[in-house]
């Protein structure tokens, strides 16, 4: 009995150490991890970076791992002109991450995830009509899906709901029913409150897929194939 008690307390020893080396090599790979992915995907400052599954060396031994996910608060997009725009809490979910090239080099096979676009950055996309005296002022959440486009002339201000959509890299913003204005025509009306922001460099190559009006912004799902990790 005595000896069997030995070899479930030593069993129990090397198990607790075998977890604890397994969550150390996680450790180490994480930070090398975030800062290869700052580099290979093109991020302004290292991401937050966690590593999942269990047991991690195993996943090692096999070439690869099930998922990475990353995380920045703040990712300066470019857009047309030069210019950027400031995208907030970006969230990165790499799956089927596999090692090449001697572990030199990794690609994600699948990547999905969010970012948030706040108003006052899209604002300024917004365009102001000088033959009506018509311009954009504000942005919100409009709710079920639409954002408020508020547009003031003549020192009066018109609220529409509009539908925000995504196009390629280009978001398209469209009026529902623009607001009526004396003397002025629906198309000049539609030259200010319809208007569109591309977004031409996104981390790795992963797209834009979606866009919801949110209170804080607008909330962009993006994805994409085949994302270097590194190399």
């Amino acid at each position: 009995m005595r000896t069997l008690r030995r070899l479930v307390i030593a069993a129990v020893v090397l198990a607790a150490v075998g977890v604890g080396a397994d969550r150390l090599a996680v450790h180490v790979l994480e930070g090398k991890a975030a800062d290869k992915l700052a580099t290979s995907i093109g991020l302004s400052a290292t991401p937050d970076v966690s590593i999942k599954g269990f047991p991690f060396l195993t996943q090692i031994a096999t070439g690869g791992l099930d998922e990475i996910d990353a995380s920045i608060d703040t990712y300066e997009a470019t857009v047309p002109g030069g210019s950027t725009a400031r995208l907030d809490d970006l969230e990165l979910r790499l799956r089927d991450v596999e090692f090449t090239n001697g572990f030199s080099a990794a690609k994600a096979r699948t990547a999905t995830g969010t970012a948030l676009i706040p108003y006052d950055e899209l604002l300024k996309a917004a365009a102001s009509d000088p033959g009506s005296g018509a311009r954009v002022t504000r942005l919100s959440d409009g709710g079920e899906g639409r954002m408020k486009v508020e547009v003031t002339r003549d020192g009066q201000t018109y609220a529409v709901l509009s539908r925000v959509e995504v196009t390629g890299t280009t978001l398209r913003v469209r009026a529902e029913n623009p607001p009526e204005a004396e003397g002025v025509s629906e198309e000049q009306i539609r030259s200010v409150t319809d208007f569109e922001q591309s977004i031409t460099r996104l981390p790795g190559g992963i797209a834009l897929r979606d866009a919801t009006p949110l209170p804080e912004g607008l909330r962009l799902t993006v994805g994409g194939t085949d994302i270097p990790v590194s190399g």
